[in-house]
């Protein structure tokens, strides 16, 4: 799967989220804080996963 594969899926994906959250201010920023606190999670946990192995 590439880069532009990945894209045209999220892009799927979060357009009807976002619809829905442009409605909703306070649904769409929990939902943001949600998916880039999971980017963030994943991201340092791999981090330190690799420092210490």
């Amino acid at each position: 799967m590439g880069a532009a594969t990945g894209f045209i899926l999220i892009d799927f994906l979060v357009r009807p989220i976002l619809r829905f959250s442009f409605k909703f201010y306070f649904v769409g920023f929990i939902l943001l804080f949600l998916v880039y606190g999971f980017i963030a999670y994943k991201a340092l946990k791999s981090a330190y996963l690799s420092e210490r192995y």
